[in-house]
């Protein structure tokens, strides 16, 4: 039998069609012609009209056109609308005072070549109309569409309506001149952010003379206009810094740093901000700022005593180290370096300004030599280094509040950022109500540490998202900034943005410390470095001292912390360099945390001798210190449930020390899992073991109430002195004896003085003994 034929092949299948022709038309293409009967002219490249190329030639016989007429013939231009107009026979009596310039028009034109195929109105038009249009439109040489938006029987004397009647001008050309008036009326009112100074910024600015004009008297002009031979100071490595003790009013004892006594600032104490030199718009919204943002009232004047005091400081752009910050000053601090942030930039654009207008002038007189150096190598003038993007939210508002005087200030891309700064989902660690409150207010809010976003500041408007390079102040954590500037030897990297800073502000420098301290560091080393790239700079407006590489000398450094630390006064003098001088505010350790403690145990205070400062050699010191003295007797006296606290480092040191003498011991620190962490808790409670390490940081962002405490070993002094008490008050001491002991060197003499109080951490360090005890009753 023979096999069957398939259908297609041979003679018994059906007989084989012609292939059809593809529609390739798009979407757009068939809503066109359903809707208007062709193909939009703008997607027709089969519509356009070819020309060739003509070249011009000037018939000598003839004067030219632009000889005779002068610059005011580009203002007699007809404008393309009532060129169109013209063509089509339609004349219109148009007012002076609504005649555009030529530059508006061609704006309008283009805006209508790029809103045309974005917009498409459906419309119920016959085919005759149809067939009309498209005559006008080919004898036009238009690419207009055609759609009806009026009906018939509206009538109006416009002569442009009058000439869509009759047939002369496509609806849709009118519908095109219509949107684009309404486009240009709303994109009027719209607020752009500003890039650079633009002239009509200018000449609002120049109507206020005052506000241009800085005084000789003002601490800005005298601390960066005037001409000064800092020289010496740079160059000759013996001249050391003199350190004299002062008491600053509102701020306490003080010691103030200085290597030549003729540039101290003399000090300004007037409570009238005006009369400190604040711009007058600033000083219109701080007393409000304070109330709605700071929750604070004064009495009186704007600010606060602590405010007033510490503005007076910052005025005088000498270097500040503020250790007294606190949950409930917080805010107060923050208005305070806000104000003073944007106080500068502002002058620092008034001054731009003025000299901008005094270059115009000078174009007409060519013998003017005179020189107007006001910038630096870069833009960025203000650098604010924070922890948490909450905190970078705060002073966004703050400095939207202080910027909005007699209107609101238009913010460009503030919806984003509250989109991106704000906080997405509450935690439950910070409902839980055992928490303290200086954790609570820590960990508010958006606790991401890893962002950064420069501000564009106008008279007024704020842009935020700005370009670094176009930007004046720079919010910025110090990992988002190791992120750009990168490591040496990577390919993309960048720290130019960095070289111009003249006012570097640090809120909370504390919890860098619980964070990276590395990532703190890497950024003070790429400040005021040589930049790799010009980046459009005016060289003739740089300030001398900017290009003589003196910019750190000029520089203002202003670091708040809740604390005093070895790290931050190793920052506040290796790497601040005002030749102003330097301030450092001292805590009052009149009485220490140790009496916030209800435990009467004894409390031993073991002194270990170390004769070098550096972390390493003390951690050393005590490490063969605690396995002498503290190991020994601890095991002996079968002394356990002892829980160790110390940092990281010695964290490591110790885990592998008890692993390799077979000790038992749990551990717990901020890198493990929250499940690993529950059962290191419960078996400390249950099992009975003899050690427990704990590390700083991890009690830092969890605080725990760890249970079943009976002794604790100090290995490193807590940077926050009040965790102190905080965990001598967890031990249990209704059942059993229990014991505190802390171990120590000389240079932990800071930290002891904020846990004993001054006079009794001078009788520990100075004492004869070694060990001390000290018991409260």
């Amino acid at each position: 039998m023979a096999p069957k034929r398939r259908k297609g092949f041979g003679g018994g299948g059906k007989p084989k069609h012609k292939r059809k022709k593809l529609n390739l038309m798009t979407i757009r293409q068939k809503k066109d012609i359903r809707e208007f009967g062709e193909i939009h002219p703008v997607e027709n490249t089969d519509s356009v009209k070819k020309y060739t190329s003509v070249k011009d030639t000037i018939d000598k016989n003839k004067v030219p056109v632009n000889d005779l007429s002068s610059d005011e013939s580009d203002e007699e231009e007809i404008p393309v609308i009532k060129q169109l107009l013209a063509e089509i026979g339609v004349q219109e009596e148009e007012p002076d005072s609504e005649k555009e310039s030529d530059e508006e028009e061609e704006e309008e034109v283009s805006d209508t070549q790029e809103i045309d195929h974005e917009n498409d109105l459906s419309t119920d038009e016959s085919d005759e109309d149809v067939e009309a249009v498209e005559e006008d439109i080919s004898q036009d040489n238009s690419k207009l569409k055609e759609a009806e938006i009026f009906s018939d029987e509206e009538k109006t004397s416009d002569p442009i309506i009058k000439a869509v009647h009759s047939g002369l001008w496509s609806k849709l050309s009118l519908f095109h001149y219509l949107f684009n008036e309404v486009k240009a009326n709303l994109l009027s009112t719209i607020p752009f952010p500003m890039v650079a100074l633009e002239e009509d910024e200018e000449e609002e600015d120049n109507e206020e003379n005052g506000e241009l004009s800085l005084k000789e008297s003002d601490p800005f002009t005298k601390h960066f206009e005037q001409d000064r031979d800092i020289s010496a100071l740079v160059e000759d490595v013996s001249i050391k810094w003199q350190k004299n003790e002062i008491k600053l009013p509102g701020l306490g004892d003080s010691i103030l740093l200085y290597k030549d006594s003729d540039y101290l600032p003399e000090p300004d104490t007037h409570t009238d901000l005006k009369k400190l030199h604040v711009k007058h718009k600033l000083c219109s919204r701080v007393a409000s700022t304070n109330r709605e943002l700071a929750q604070v009232h004064p009495k009186t004047a704007s600010l606060t005593h602590l405010q007033h005091r510490l503005f007076c400081a910052m005025n005088c752009y000498q270097d500040l180290l503020y250790p007294k910050q606190t949950c409930d000053n917080t805010e107060e601090i923050r208005l305070v370096y806000c104000l003073h942030a944007l106080n500068h930039v502002l002058k620092t654009r008034s001054r731009v300004i003025a000299h901008n207008a005094k270059l115009k002038n000078k174009k007409n007189d060519p013998d003017d030599d005179v020189e107007y150096r006001d910038q630096g190598l870069t833009r960025p003038k203000v650098l604010i280094l924070l922890p948490y993007r909450d905190r970078a939210l705060k002073v966004v508002n703050m400095i939207i509040s202080l910027l909005s005087a007699s209107q609101q200030a238009s913010v460009s891309n503030k919806k984003r950022f509250e989109q991106e700064y704000s906080e997405l989902e509450k935690g439950n660690l910070s409902e839980k109500t055992y928490k303290p409150e200086d954790f609570r207010k820590i960990f508010e809010g958006n606790t991401d540490d890893n962002f950064r976003v420069g501000l564009s500041v106008s008279k007024k408007s704020l842009r935020l998202y700005s370009p670094f390079y176009e930007s004046d102040i720079i919010l910025a954590s110090p990992l988002g900034l190791r992120m750009i500037i990168g490591l040496e030897g990577d390919h993309e990297r960048d720290y130019d943005f960095l070289s111009s800073i003249e006012v570097l502000i640090i809120d909370q420098a504390d919890i860098f410390l619980m964070q990276n301290w590395d990532h703190f560091t890497h950024v003070f080393k790429h400040l005021h470095l040589q930049p790799r790239e010009s980046h459009g700079v005016d060289f003739s407006r740089v300030r001398m001292w900017s290009i003589n590489g003196w910019s750190k000398h000029y520089r203002q450094t202003l670091i708040f912390s809740s604390v005093i630390l070895p790290e931050l006064l190793t920052i506040f003098n290796k790497h601040c360099h005002n030749f102003t001088g330097k301030i450092i505010v001292q805590r009052d350790g009149k009485v220490g945390t140790i009496r916030s403690s209800i435990t009467d145990s004894p409390q031993i205070f073991h002194r270990v001798p170390c004769d070098a400062p550096d972390g390493l050699s003390q951690r050393k010191a005590k490490f063969d210190y605690f396995k002498k003295k503290i190991i020994p007797y601890h095991t002996s006296a079968g002394i356990k449930h002892t829980l160790i606290y110390c940092n990281y480092y010695s964290f490591v040191m110790l885990r592998n020390y008890f692993r390799e003498s077979e000790t038992d011991f749990l551990f717990m620190n901020e890198y493990d899992t929250e499940k690993h962490m529950r059962n290191a808790r419960i078996h400390f409670r249950k099992r009975h073991p003899h050690f427990m390490l704990y590390t700083e940081r991890l009690h830092f962002f969890y605080r725990f109430k760890l249970r079943a405490i009976h002794h604790i070993l100090w290995f490193d002094l807590p940077q926050y002195p009040h965790f102190y008490p905080e965990l001598v008050n967890l031990m249990e001491t209704s059942r059993q004896a229990c014991t505190t002991t802390a171990l120590f060197t000389k240079y932990d003499a800071q930290k002891l003085i904020e846990i004993t109080g001054k006079q009794q951490a001078g009788h520990l360090l100075n004492s004869e003994k070694s060990v001390n005890m000290i018991t409260m009753s």
